[in-house]
């Protein structure tokens, strides 16, 4: 069921709830927010330098990740053990 602002609006007056509103709206935005980061999404080197070589790619919250620079990471890590 889908509600509109103004439904939500008239709810929260009718029942003496209109303080939580500005929660609400700060939880939409942080899970608006959240979804935009876990959106399934494919980065690449051209388009991050900083990524050195290959690619990044998030799908269904689960991170593949076969850039250079995690190469790199990984032998560091190695060495300095």
């Amino acid at each position: 069921m889908s509600i509109t602002f103004d439904q939500l609006r008239a709810h929260l007056e009718r029942t003496g709830r209109m303080k939580l509103l500005p929660q609400i709206l700060r939880e939409l935005k942080q899970r608006k927010a959240r979804a935009r980061l876990t959106a399934p999404r494919r980065e690449s080197a051209a388009e991050r330098p900083e990524l050195i070589s290959g690619s990044r790619q998030i799908a269904e919250g689960i991170l593949v990740d076969t850039t250079g620079k995690r190469a790199l990471f990984e032998i560091y890590k190695n060495v300095t053990r």
